[in-house]
């Protein structure tokens, strides 16, 4: 059965990513036939040259099997030049690859493939029994209690109490962490570091917390 246009990486990123299959392949010392047989033969030694050599468009699925089969990080398709609209497919299907690698989307459920397609600090990685769900701080407010960098796990509870660090959009398609506090008269969220503003609301649902912080992982360089 012919793959639909919108499954195949478009002819602008074709350059770009024939090379950097043909630049793992030798890395790894791999023949096509190694490669066929590493993706559970899904396409042969002659479709996988005509990918190479950019006669024919790669399909995504094939991309991210290789990409998984070479341990190429996803930093290396950053540097791809792509338009808006490219680059936020690209995203979409290197997150859903990345789930139906991960977990054969066994363990995922409606609701964490959502919050990891909806907001770009988020992802999907079963390290902890405690949670899979876990984002990647991108600044300083909850410094010196979580740093810039760090990875938090986060798990969606029934209720919440006070102290309780949870996971929320503060602001667009970005999550962050706030320590909780209620009140009779409003509910606060608290930023640790005090350059950040503290946020006071009088109006809060507990739909609006994505979980509370279970884990928390830092690289020490």
């Amino acid at each position: 059965m012919r793959t639909v246009k919108k499954e195949l990486v478009s002819d602008d990123l074709k350059p770009f990513v024939c090379n950097i299959i043909k630049e793992y392949r030798n890395k790894y010392n791999y023949s096509l036939e190694d490669l066929s047989r590493a993706i559970n033969y899904k396409k042969n030694r002659q479709t996988l040259h005509k990918y190479e050599t950019g006669s024919l468009n790669i399909p995504y699925e094939i991309l991210f099997d290789i990409a998984e089969v070479f341990n190429i990080d996803s930093s290396v398709f950053e540097n791809i030049p792509m338009t808006r609209s490219e680059k936020e497919l690209f995203e979409k299907k290197l997150i859903k690859s990345y789930v139906n690698t991960v977990s054969g989307n066994r363990n995922m459920t409606a609701r964490g493939e959502k919050i990891i397609n909806t907001y770009k600090n988020a992802s999907y990685e079963p390290r902890s029994r405690q949670s899979e769900l876990s984002i990647k701080l991108l600044d300083d407010s909850m410094a010196p209690v979580y740093m810039k960098g760090d990875r938090v796990f986060f798990s969606k509870k029934d209720n919440y109490s006070n102290g309780d660090d949870i996971v929320l959009a503060v602001k667009g398609n970005i999550l962050s962490v706030r320590r909780l506090y209620r009140s009779q008269k409003a509910v606060i969220l608290q930023a640790m570091n005090p350059k950040y503003q503290t946020i006071v609301v009088n109006i809060f649902s507990d739909d609006m917390i994505f979980g509370k912080v279970e884990v928390m992982c830092r690289d020490v360089r």
